[in-house]
């Protein structure tokens, strides 16, 4: 039996819709969903023939049913929420993305939850939820960030009184899958101007620059990152009351760091205007076998203080195989969270959607690591 809209008469639901379920994080998430939960799964998107491919991967699970979509014209969206109690867009890349998904949902009361990278799509989405304390969640960025980095920054400035930076670091391997909607998510910013929280106030800093090590806990050890923009830029400042907010991330492989650092460079300078062309040859060189680790790990480091006394801390998530299926874990998560008929409701916050001893519990049934330490 079809589910009643949540938001609107209180009963949990029952089936989630997983726009871009045939592409790369949706079929992890999908994954996720028929491992930990219960629910009717409904695989969305542009192409049939395409979402049939998925539902037969998952060996034709009788949980999996198709609906087509196109987040590009709003009239095919109603329909495919019918009976629908949360959706989930998992489709990319953000950036080219309307927010029209976001928009139905909140008109008929349903749970919604995106993969959202892009600091303006999240903004967008962040904006048309801002008055809507009674209705629907909206957990809008519910990946590694601002999800998942929301949740260890929030860990780490526990006790704080005041918080200066917050440094954020994302370590992919190299050795797991890729798309070009993946590829094309990083290199949006590579040699783009945008602005960063710094000494309470803005500056503007170029994408893939300022190199800085991390570091991570063995395996991965220091990894040197690049500036990139994130929704974490906008957020954060007055979510914590930071002082100074960066987001970088780094390849495991030097030469592909060192060749996006090129195109940066040629950016800056008006030479390499129109990137399309180069993100099928990072694909390619991102998918040479053999190469790197299918590791992955979250990073953030707090600098702060507490009566007068200066503080460091660290905060990481790491998976030591597998590390691609960390961008789905906050989705993944929330989804069990709605399905269980936990009270969520309106603009969900990225630092305070879980609890520290839910979230361990999490990762332990996963297989990741979570350290936190003091640093004298």
């Amino acid at each position: 039996m079809p589910s009643a809209p949540a938001g609107r008469t209180g009963v949990p639901p029952t089936t989630v819709l997983v726009v871009g379920g045939s592409g790369f994080f949706g079929s992890a998430l999908i994954a996720e969903l028929l491992a930990h939960t219960h629910c009717g799964i409904v695989l969305g998107g542009r192409h049939h023939r395409k979402l049939e491919s998925a539902r037969r991967a998952f060996g034709g699970d009788a949980r999996l049913e198709i609906r087509v979509l196109d987040l590009h014209a709003p009239e095919t969206i109603p329909p495919a929420l019918a009976g629908i109690g949360i959706a989930v867009c998992a489709a990319g890349p953000f950036q080219s993305l309307p927010t029209t998904l976001a928009e139905c949902c909140l008109e008929r009361g349903v749970h919604y939850l995106d993969l959202a990278d892009d600091r303006g799509f999240v903004a967008r989405v962040r904006a048309l939820a801002s008055g809507a304390r009674e209705g629907p969640a909206i957990c809008c960025g519910w990946s590694a960030v601002p999800a998942l980095s929301g949740l260890l920054a929030r860990i780490a400035t526990d006790g704080m009184e005041r918080v200066d930076l917050i440094d954020v670091q994302l370590a992919p391997g190299n050795r797991p899958p890729r798309q070009a909607g993946t590829i094309a998510s990083l290199l949006s910013s590579v040699g783009r101007r945008f602005s960063v929280r710094d000494e309470g106030g803005w500056r503007q800093v170029t994408g893939w620059s300022e190199p800085r090590a991390f570091p991570f806990p063995h395996p991965i050890g220091s990894r040197t990152g690049y500036l990139v923009d994130v929704p974490d830029h906008d957020i954060f400042p007055d979510l914590f009351g930071a002082q100074r907010v960066e987001f970088r991330v780094g390849a495991e492989l030097a030469f592909l760091n060192r060749g996006v650092s090129a195109l940066a460079w040629l950016s800056r300078r008006g030479i390499v205007r129109d990137w399309s062309r180069w993100t099928s040859l990072f694909v390619s060189m991102a998918a040479m076998p053999k190469l790197g680790h299918d590791w992955g790990a979250v990073g953030v480091e707090i600098l702060g203080s507490r009566n007068g006394r200066a503080l460091r801390r660290r905060a990481c998530l790491l998976a030591e195989r597998s590390g691609h299926l960390m961008a789905v874990l906050p989705t993944a998560i929330m989804v069990s969270e709605l399905l269980s008929g936990r009270d969520h409701r309106g603009l969900v916050p990225v630092d305070r959607w879980l609890d520290r001893p839910r979230l361990e519990e999490e990762c332990r049934r996963r297989g990741y690591r979570m350290l936190i330490e003091d640093i004298p």
